[in-house]
């Protein structure tokens, strides 16, 4: 339980799926949870195209992106306690789902295209999502919005392009503009992480 060693932020963004799989494992049987969300979220944020897309395929696209973002925010707040990269992507799709249900269950409307996943299909193996209440996901997207608020224009745009967006740090480095180097793209993206965990804390 002593060997758990914490990682920076900007050192997590290096760290392939496998390693983010392992660190948040070690670092759960250490007892320290506070260093599982900084990885669950580098882990999420790199399937936010894959969240949107599938999100496509059920939902009208003007809403795909923002339910795909309900969902990314609740997996930063749930407790994943799988062990390989598989269980993190069923987990991942599952916890999609769900917000997919919750957005037509709130319209009263019925999915008239490919149907909802259900219990016991491939996608859905894996571990259930931590979520007790809707509050923690709605408080989640709070601190996110109000940490977006806090940026200045140049910031909130390297923050969109490289942690809620499809680009490297180098790249949005060079379309954020205002002379940023790739090392200031990670140094504003981990304290924008540091501010949302300090906000997420702050109940």
């Amino acid at each position: 339980m002593g060997d758990f060693r914490e990682l920076p932020d900007h050192h997590l963004q290096t760290l392939d799926d496998d390693q983010l799989i392992a660190y948040t494992r070690a670092a759960r049987e250490a007892g320290r949870h506070d260093p599982m969300r900084p990885a669950i979220a580098v882990l999420a944020y790199g399937y936010w195209d894959i969240l949107v897309n599938r999100a496509r395929l059920k939902l009208p696209d003007a809403d795909a992106e923002q339910v795909a973002g309900e969902a990314l925010e609740s997996a930063i707040v749930s407790a994943f306690d799988g062990r390989s990269v598989g269980e993190f992507r069923a987990w991942l799709h599952m916890i999609l789902s769900r917000r997919i249900a919750d957005y037509w269950r709130k319209r009263e409307r019925t999915v008239a295209t490919r149907p909802l996943p259900q219990p016991g299909d491939e996608e859905f193996a894996g571990f259930e999502p931590a979520v007790e209440f809707e509050g923690e996901a709605l408080h989640a997207r709070e601190c996110l919005q109000r940490a977006l608020e806090e940026l200045s224009e140049p910031h909130l745009r390297a923050v969109r392009l490289y942690l809620l967006g499809p680009h490297t740090a180098e790249e949005a480095a060079v379309l954020a503009g205002e002379e940023m180097t790739e090392a200031n793209v990670h140094q504003i993206a981990s304290r924008f992480q540091r501010r949302v965990r300090e906000l997420l804390d702050e109940l």
